[in-house]
Parts: structure tokens; sequence; C-alpha cells
């Protein structure tokens, strides 16, 4: 468990430390030919980072943490030291999606379609349907099998133990979400684990109707908005199965959510995700709030459009900040806003 938490230190303290990419050392003015030709500090420390997560995943690591979280087979409340494992091995995987976005020299657009990773971690991710931690997160909150969610057994609320290991595992689909959003949304929609996943946001979200805990919702939020974000199929699960559906307990949430800018910027992209030419859920929606709001917060963000691209558009190999998370480019695609906010505006018949 140590080595985990060590690991995770280390993979954060690497993303945090990582060189500008276009750092050169200063070199004296009778430098050689070759000195001049000398990759950069920022090229040669993303070389040597890919080698380690390369080694990570090659090493079996991934498999392995996949087969410690498949063996998770209920609560942790009265498993502190389990809970403590799992919260180590999902920040750990986090800490690997986060690094490996920093060095990969990607667009800082989760929307990019390039997608090149030389390290093999999101195919191993992918392979392993998120190294088991779907399945480990469903167990744990609701005591039953992914394989057959009628024995689910949601509680009206969660220990803290249970809570923190549901923060992390979120923030490791959202780190995963951001490095490769088409196989976090194809894992995730998949049969069975798409509903395992409606049966999870829903019972956090109403753990969160229970008791306050910020970060929780937060990553529920973001987490919805990218499993939905331009996917028809993933849409109509946050709006089917037992009232109030996911969406639905997104629509209720505190007033605060609807008036409070900070907490708007939070919400506001995931019901825009969420909704975005779907009319069933687009209705859905209408008998909670108005959409024009929707409309509004879009044609708000569109017309401080430089102040947003300063902040979300960095250089090729940051990665995504506790911030640059919620900006409305890094949740739903820029070049959509217009037409989602005439979408938003239209009347139904």
């Amino acid at each position: 468990m140590g080595l985990l938490k060590v690991s995770a230190v280390v993979f954060g303290c690497l993303v945090a430390s990582r060189p500008n990419g276009n750092s050169q050392p200063a070199a004296p003015k009778n430098a050689t030919e070759e000195m001049k030709n000398r990759p950069s500090q920022g090229d040669a420390f993303n070389s040597r980072v890919q080698d380690l997560i390369s080694y990570v995943v090659s090493a079996g690591l991934i498999d392995k943490l996949c087969g410690c979280f498949l063996s998770v087979q209920g609560p942790v409340e009265e498993s502190p030291r389990l809970a403590a494992l799992l919260q180590h091995a999902t920040g750990l995987l986090q800490g690997a999606c986060a690094l490996c976005w920093a060095v990969t020299a990607r667009s800082y657009s989760v929307f990019d379609n390039n997608r090149q990773d030389p390290t093999g971690l999101t195919a191993a991710l992918q392979a392993t349907d998120l190294a088991g931690v779907l399945h480990m997160l469903y167990c744990v909150l609701l005591h039953g099998g992914v394989s057959d969610p009628t024995t689910a057994s949601p509680k009206e609320t969660y220990s803290q133990n249970t809570v923190q290991v549901a923060i992390q595992s979120l923030r490791f689909f959202n780190s995963f979400a951001a490095l490769d959003l088409p196989a976090f949304q194809s894992v995730l929609g998949a049969e069975g684990l798409s509903l395992a996943f409606r049966h999870i946001a829903s019972s956090l979200l109403g753990h969160c109707s229970q008791v306050s805990c910020e970060s929780l919702l937060h990553e529920v939020i973001v987490c919805v908005g990218y499993f939905t974000v331009n996917h028809p199929d993933n849409q109509g699960i946050v709006q089917s199965g037992r009232h109030p559906t996911v969406l639905q307990r997104l629509a209720q949430l505190p007033f605060q959510y609807f008036s409070d800018p900070r907490l708007v910027r939070v919400l506001f992209p995931a019901l825009i995700a969420a909704c975005h030419n779907n009319r069933q859920n687009k209705a859905a929606l209408e008998q909670e709030m108005s959409c024009a709001l929707l409309a509004t917060f879009i044609q708000d963000f569109a017309q401080t459009q430089g102040q947003a691209d300063h902040r979300s558009h960095q250089p090729k190999g940051k990665c995504l900040g506790s911030q640059d998370y919620l900006e409305l480019a890094n949740r739903f695609p820029q070049q959509a806003w217009e037409e989602a906010r005439q979408f938003f505006l239209k009347k139904e018949k």
C-alpha cells in the first residue's frame, strides 16, 4: 500500500515539475553543432517519462491492479486499510493518466482527434474496463455484482471511507476521459457497465442530496458530462431507469447551482452535454428548469471567448488543472457552441 501511495505522489510530482517544452539549456558561444541540435529539456523529460509509463504497463501493473479491484465484493465502511488501499491504487491510475496526457505532446483540447499514446496505457485501461475500478466502485456502493444489477442495494448515505474511495475513483475516470474521451465513453457505455455507471451516479447524487460533499458532487457532475457529451446512447442512459433519473437528479440540485456563477460553471456544461441534440432529454430538463438558461450560459462564454481561450487552450503538454477541468471548452466542443445555443433556445412543438 505504501508503494502505491509513493508511486501516486511521484507521478503527481512529475506532472508538476515537467519543464517547459521549449526550454533549452544555455549554450556557450562556441557551442558545437551537436550541442545546438541536442533535444530540449522538455523533449528529454517527455521521452523518459513515456518510457517509465510504458514500463509500468508492460510490467503488468494495470493487470495486477485490475485483479485487486475485481476481488472487492462489498462495502469498505469497516475496512479502513482496504479503503486506503483502494484510494492509493486509484490515485496511482489517475496520476498515470495525468502524466501520460502531459508527456505525449497532445493538443490541450479534450476533443482533439489526435490520440496517439505510445505508452500503451490507454489500450491497457480500455482492455481491462478501466482496470476494474467501475466494478469495484459498484460493489463498494451498491453491495452487488456488476453482472447482476438487480442485487444492488444502495444506501441513502455513505461513510467517509466510502466517499473518499468514490472521489478518487471518479477523479481517475475524469482523468482518463480527458486522456481519451472516445475510449472512456466506449468502456462506460458498454452493455452492463453503462447500467452500473448509472446506478453509481444516481446513488452518489442521492448521497450528496443528504450530506453536503462538494468535492464528490462536482466529480460526479463532471463525469456524467464526459459520459454523455456527443454520445446519444449514453445520453439515453442518464434519462433511463427508476425516477428520479440521473438527469433529473442533476436538474434538482440546490438553487445555488443555478444562481452562483462558480457552481453554475460546474453544473451547466454537464446539462448541455447530456441534452444537446436530444429532444427527450431536453424535454425532461424543461420540466425542472428553462433551457434558455443554458443558451444564455453558452452565449456568455462565447462573448468572452478570448479570455476563455487563454485559460483553456494551453500549450501542448500541459495537463488539466482543477479549474481548467471545469471550463466549458474542456467539457463541450467549442465548435458546437452556437449550434447548441440555438438548440436550447428553440421551442419544441
